[in-house]
């Protein structure tokens, strides 16, 4: 029997925004040096190996000990599935576009990826529900329970994903992949900045990517056109954001682009180079640049100019035609969860008015530790020595990195007011040691915020979650679904949690940090959700802003408007950070309430190496590895 998914099926996958995950923020204008390291000092030998780790794992003892005892019959439909997981992957993949799948795996053809029907992955993704109703029926044709532990987890996983794709599909083109904040115009250098060689084939395979990018961005402007026809093209003022990043791109001569100097950097990673290969490289992606890089972002600026007739001030998501039931769509397939939107701005209203009680008391109690608070500035002076710090504090506490390496990056010049404050790019799967990069973006993170932003994008967060979970072997398939949730409640559960590892201050003052930055961010999670979910007037926001923010209109118009524009254009944008931590956190402390807190270890380790999931399927899978 031929067991397969439709390439229609996986409607996330395709998108190239997913190789990289981002921090929720608001960008802001600033200035940066080109793209640099910090110290070496960042690299440390290792004191154990991922085989080492993963030996004392309770999680990693449960996916595999009832592999050996499996009888006949469960052994023919566990190579079954396998099967079929190695081919849905293979046929999914080779739709995922070249750019993405080079993220994914260094070399895919070990993978049984050879070919690609695109090179940057389609922008309308949404399968259809017949084609979706086949999948799932495919899926439910294998035994459940013959199948292995492991096995299960995927089933579970691809079960709910393809259930809540289904409900995507009339909403083909309600997404917009030019925001405002970390739009594809602003990502598309970052990935040829990081595109990393390790063979003669990358290089080639980067330069046809840019000579490709006009013929792409034609795709991208199709697709505008298309939500201009459907009425719902983005605001005026968004429009003007879109097309100022992208000129910002530009604000170089072709010689003086820093993609010239990552470029050149790269090829010194490639063996048997000969000083003529390189400047023939180097000739080639200059010319790359001028004729196909710097004309596509023009003829991008020119379509979207000529379409500004076509602008519509929708506001938030709730206000598209249809625009109830897209929302609850997409935020089952986005937030991948059955909870209602109504259900989830309760519990984040809830955790707010507990943390606020908790801040007045601990306010009254010591007013030194709250004045102490409002004014205090995080370490920020050494990246690698903070991320080294959090490693060495939290050693007892989460499992370590092992044999992988990383680096810190800050973002290139001229880009800082068009991607998130920090981001971290996700491991290949068969190149999680090395090239572990975390991004900062100075005009966004400053001086106050670095060190809880190297917690979540660094360690214990994304660099912790994207090595170690490489370091199970997972099934590939899994690589080619993103839960936010999972990913960002995880990374600002530590992130919260990482006050505490900062020296010289008082408990109380940690305290108030933390909670402050809860608020914060569940406040902006309800602004997001005012705008998308109830469809609150411009005045509303700002009326919000002005009580929780204390942003005014007179004042801060500028900041007010960037803020709006962000939400409207990335919908729900904050949930996955605000819902995500609250779930994660509500989850991680049930287990340490039953097991003791000297269980955290197994259960931060079980949480990451499950992997990315619907936060309900984590759950599930975490009492059961650590059942008594």
């Amino acid at each position: 029997m031929k067991h397969r998914i439709r390439p229609t099926c996986f409607a996330r996958i395709l998108s190239i925004l997913l190789c990289i995950l981002l921090t929720a923020g608001l960008c802001a204008c600033g200035k940066s040096d080109a793209p640099k390291e910090t110290s070496p000092s960042a690299q440390t030998q290792p004191t154990q190996t991922s085989q080492d780790i993963l030996a004392k794992s309770r999680a990693q003892k449960y996916f595999t000990e009832d592999e050996a005892a499996a009888t006949e019959q469960q052994k023919k439909v566990r190579a079954d599935f396998d099967a079929y997981l190695e081919k849905s992957f293979t046929e999914n993949a080779r739709t995922a576009g070249l750019l993405n799948i080079h993220f994914m795996m260094r070399r895919p053809e070990d993978y049984g990826v050879t070919e690609q029907n695109s090179l940057f992955g389609a922008l309308t993704a949404v399968g259809t529900d017949a084609s979706s109703e086949i999948a799932r029926k495919e899926l439910a044709e294998f035994s459940y329970n013959d199948l292995s532990r492991r096995q299960q987890l995927v089933y579970d996983i691809l079960n709910f994903y393809l259930f809540a794709e289904a409900d995507m599909a009339p909403y083909a083109y309600y997404q917009e992949p030019l925001s405002t904040s970390s739009g594809l115009h602003s990502l598309i250098p970052i990935y040829f900045a990081e595109y990393t060689f390790t063979r003669v084939q990358d290089v080639e395979d980067y330069l046809t990517l840019m000579n490709s990018l006009p013929a792409f961005f034609d795709e991208v402007i199709a697709y505008e056109q298309k939500r201009a026809d459907l009425g719902i093209f983005m605001s005026k003022e968004a429009l003007d954001v879109v097309i100022d990043q992208a000129r910002a791109i530009l604000n170089s001569e072709v010689d003086d682009f820093y993609l010239n100097e990552t470029f050149a950097d790269m090829l010194g990673s490639v063996n048997g180079l000969t000083e003529t290969d390189i400047a023939d490289y180097k000739q080639r992606h200059r010319s790359a640049l001028e004729n196909s890089f710097f004309p596509a972002y023009d003829r991008l600026i020119s379509a979207l100019d000529g379409m500004r007739s076509s602008c519509k001030d929708i506001g938030g998501a709730v206000n598209l035609p249809d625009g109830q039931a897209y929302i609850e769509a997409f935020c089952r397939s986005y937030l991948a969860t059955d909870q209602s939107l109504g259900k989830i701005k309760a519990a984040i209203e809830s955790a707010n008015n507990s943390l606020h009680t908790k801040l007045q008391a601990l306010a009254s109690l010591n007013p030194d530790a709250a004045s102490k608070a409002m004014s205090y500035k995080q370490p920020s002076t050494d990246p690698a020595g903070i991320v080294a710090h959090l490693i060495d504090f939290y050693a007892d506490r989460f499992p370590s990195l092992g044999e992988c390496t990383y680096k810190i990056h800050y973002v290139p010049k001229g880009m800082e007011g068009s991607v998130s404050p920090a981001f971290f790019i996700i491991p290949a799967l068969d190149d999680y040691k090395n090239n572990n990069k975390i991004y900062i973006n100075n005009g966004s993170v400053g001086n106050n915020g670095l060190f809880t932003t190297l917690a979540h994008e660094g360690y214990p967060g994304h660099m912790l979650q994207g090595t170690y979970y490489a370091a199970t072997k997972p099934y590939p398939i899994r690589s080619l679904l993103t839960f936010l949730p999972y990913s960002e409640g995880w990374a600002t559960y530590v992130e919260h949690l990482s006050f505490e590892a900062i020296d010289d201050l008082d408990s109380t003052t940690k305290k108030l940090l933390d909670i402050n930055s809860r608020m914060s961010l569940n406040a902006l999670a309800l602004v997001d959700l005012g705008l998308n979910y109830e469809g609150w007037t411009y005045k509303e926001y700002t009326d919000y802003m002005a009580i929780n923010f204390n942003l005014k209109t007179g004042t801060d118009a500028e900041q007010l408007q960037q803020i709006y524009l962000a939400m409207t254009s990335a919908p729900f944008t904050y949930l996955p950070y605000a819902f995500g931590s609250l779930e994660v956190e509500r989850i991680i402390t049930e287990q340490s309430d039953l097991l003791g807190s000297k269980e955290l270890y197994q259960i931060h380790d079980a949480f990451i190496n499950i992997g990315p999931a619907p936060l309900h399927v984590v759950e599930k899978y975490m009492k059961a590895i650590l059942a008594p």
